[in-house]
């Protein structure tokens, strides 16, 4: 049986998000729905898909269990949302295409279960304790205000699912000044990702891959150069709560 939901909607944060990772129209039509007795959820994060796979779920007969996702990101609490619904709903996550930004931040880590095909994109860039933040006079107050408001919400996530806070920014600090020039004229690096022995150390444990390999950059080599892999250094440890207000 297969039910499919269209959304159409705007990203509202769009530093949150990725417009260009290789899954070309997602940011525009975005589908979520139940197939096969998977969950479904393709494009931007936002409320709206939200209600609706969270509908679609609570009127199954038969639960799923596992949500297969396509995304570039989108809003930063509806990804803490969806991401917090994964975890009380003890639902595995299987990442088709890319999981980037508030995918990769919210939803992937969330997972009981995590699943890697030998293709699968994950890509971070930074999230709601990011420093470089850019914005106007005027809508500095209010700005303010929603991030203070997003800080004290991803800490407590982090802590509920067992993540070093610092897994989404570590890699901001290791993007040298080759990579930002580059990415003045649209060719550097747009965010970056770990290995699964970096994952594990910042708390992102049972990863499964579907595919015996996780080999991404060799199956898609157009984006390889789009996102750096950082290596954690020897003499970090972990740590719960790193950022709170």
């Amino acid at each position: 049986m297969k039910y499919l939901v269209l959304v159409f909607s705007f990203l509202i944060v769009g530093c949150t998000s990725l417009k260009n990772t290789g899954e070309n129209s997602q940011n525009t039509e975005m589908s979520v729905g139940i197939e096969n007795g998977y969950l479904i959820y393709q494009g931007t994060i936002t409320e709206t898909s939200n209600n609706a796979i969270f509908s679609l779920f609570n009127a199954a007969e038969r639960k799923p269990s596992r949500l297969i996702i396509s995304s570039n990101g989108g809003d930063i609490g509806a990804g803490m949302d969806l991401g917090r619904w994964v975890k009380d709903n003890k639902l595995d996550v299987e990442v088709k295409g890319a999981c980037a930004s508030s995918c990769a931040n919210y939803v992937f880590p969330a997972a009981n279960t995590k699943y890697l095909r030998k293709d699968s994109v994950l890509l971070w860039h930074g999230s709601a304790w990011q420093a470089n933040w850019e914005m106007t006079d005027d809508n500095r107050e209010t700005f303010n205000a929603y991030i203070t408001l997003m800080r004290k919400k991803e800490t407590a996530f982090y802590a509920d699912i067992g993540v070093d806070n610092l897994l989404t920014t570590y890699g901001q600090s290791k993007v040298n000044v080759w990579d930002h020039i580059k990415n003045l004229f649209g060719k550097g690096v747009v965010g970056y990702d770990y290995s699964l022995a970096d994952l594990q150390k910042f708390g992102v444990t049972h990863i499964v891959l579907l595919d015996d390999e996780w080999e991404w950059r060799t199956y898609r080599p157009a984006r390889a150069n789009m996102v750096k892999r950082i290596k954690v250094d020897d003499d970090y440890r972990f740590e719960l709560n790193r950022f709170e207000i």
